[in-house]
C-alpha cells in the first residue's frame, strides 16, 4: 500500500470513529453511565466504611533539660470508621500530625508511657467526632529521655566591623544577650567555654545598627536561645590630646618606682559624643617593673593600653621614660 493510500484508509478510518462517537445512541448511552457512576460514588461516600491511617507524632512544649534518645514508633496506626465522605478528610495529604504536649510530664524517670486509654483520648480529639476508632497500633506510646546538662556561656562576635572614614565606634559592641543557656549530654557541655556567632562583617559603617544574629549550631547541644541581638553605634570623631599618669605594674611593695616625666601626653581619636566625658581611666600608661630588671638602662618603654571602645589610634610622644628606684621609708 503506497504512502497516498495509506493516509487516504486512515482518514476514513477516523471519520467512521467519529462518527460514531458523537452519534446521539452513544452520546445518550455515555451521559447515562456518568450519571450511574455519579449515583454509585454518592451511595458509597454516604456509606460507612473502615479505613487505616497513619499519623506522624509531633511533641511539643519538650523541657529544655530533657532530650527524647528513644520512642517505639514515628507514628501510630489507627483503623478508623466513618461515612466515605469523611474518610476524605485522612487522606495523606491534609492529615497532619498528632502533637503530644510534653510540659509537666518528664521527671528524672527516663521513661513516659501513653497507654491506649490515653492515646485513644488525644485522638477522638484530634479526629472527626463522626470517627470511630477501632484498633490502635502500637497499643501504647513508650518514650525514652534524659537530663541534660546545663551551663551558662559567654557569647563572643565572630567577624570583623569596620567603620567608614572619620567614623569610630562610640561604644563596645552590645550582644543580649551576653550570656545563653546551653543543655546536652554532660560530655559535650563541660568542654564548652564559649558560644560564637555566624560570621559577621560590617563595612563602611557610619549610623547605628540593630540586627539579629543566629549562634553557630554544636551538635547534639541546644540553646535556650538560637540567636542574639547585636547592636553597634558609630559616630564621628575628632583628635584630643590629654596628659595620662605613668603607672608601674609589678613593683615589689618595699620598693618606689619614679618616672620622669611622671604623666605622658597622648594623642587620639574620640567620638563627638565623648569628647568631654573621657578620664584617665580610659587609658592605661604602663611600665613594668619587670622589664626594668631585665634592660637596668636608666629608661623604660612604656606601654598603652586602650580601655575604651570609644578611643582608636592612641600615639604619645614619649615611647620611654626614665625613672629611679627608691626602697620606701
Amino acid at each position: 500500500m503506497s504512502e497516498s493510500s495509506m493516509k487516504t484508509w486512515l482518514g476514513h478510518y477516523f471519520s467512521k470513529l467519529k462518527s460514531f462517537f458523537i452519534s446521539r445512541d452513544v452520546l445518550s448511552f455515555l451521559l447515562f453511565l456518568l450519571l450511574s457512576f455519579s449515583f454509585w460514588f454518592v451511595n458509597m461516600l454516604d456509606k460507612e466504611r473502615e479505613t487505616e491511617i497513619r499519623i506522624p507524632l509531633r511533641y511539643s512544649n519538650l523541657p529544655e533539660q530533657f532530650d527524647i534518645t528513644k520512642t517505639n514508633a514515628q507514628f501510630i496506626k489507627v483503623l478508623v470508621k466513618d461515612k466515605g465522605m469523611n474518610l476524605f478528610a485522612y487522606s495523606e495529604f491534609r492529615l497532619k500530625g498528632l502533637t503530644i504536649n510534653l510540659n509537666r510530664i518528664l521527671n528524672d524517670r527516663g521513661e513516659v508511657i501513653f497507654n491506649n486509654d490515653e492515646l485513644r483520648t488525644k485522638l477522638n480529639k484530634y479526629l472527626l467526632p463522626s470517627t470511630s476508632i477501632l484498633e490502635i497500633k502500637p497499643d501504647s506510646l513508650i518514650l525514652h529521655y534524659e537530663r541534660l546538662a546545663m551551663k551558662e556561656l559567654p557569647v563572643r562576635l565572630l567577624g570583623k566591623i569596620e567603620t567608614a572614614q572619620q567614623y569610630i565606634l562610640s561604644e563596645d559592641v552590645l550582644i543580649e544577650p551576653s550570656k545563653v543557656k546551653v543543655y546536652g549530654p554532660k560530655r559535650v557541655v563541660e568542654k564548652l567555654y564559649e558560644l560564637v556567632t555566624d560570621t559577621v562583617v560590617i563595612t563602611d559603617l557610619d549610623k547605628d545598627i540593630q540586627m539579629e544574629v543566629k549562634l553557630k549550631a554544636i551538635s547534639d547541644v541546644r540553646f535556650s536561645s538560637s540567636d542574639v541581638k547585636l547592636s553597634v553605634s558609630a559616630e564621628m570623631f575628632t583628635e584630643k590630646e590629654l596628659f595620662f599618669p605613668v603607672n608601674i605594674i609589678n613593683c615589689p611593695q618595699d620598693l618606689i618606682v619614679r618616672t620622669f616625666p611622671a604623666q605622658v601626653k597622648l594623642k587620639f581619636n574620640i567620638g563627638l559624643s565623648h569628647f568631654n566625658s573621657v578620664t584617665i581611666n580610659d587609658v592605661n600608661v604602663l611600665v613594668d617593673y619587670n622589664e626594668i630588671l631585665k634592660n637596668n638602662t636608666g629608661k623604660q618603654k612604656i606601654t598603652i593600653q586602650k580601655k575604651a571602645s570609644f578611643i582608636s589610634n592612641v600615639r604619645s610622644d614619649n615611647e620611654e621614660v626614665e625613672y629611679v628606684i627608691e626602697r620606701k621609708k
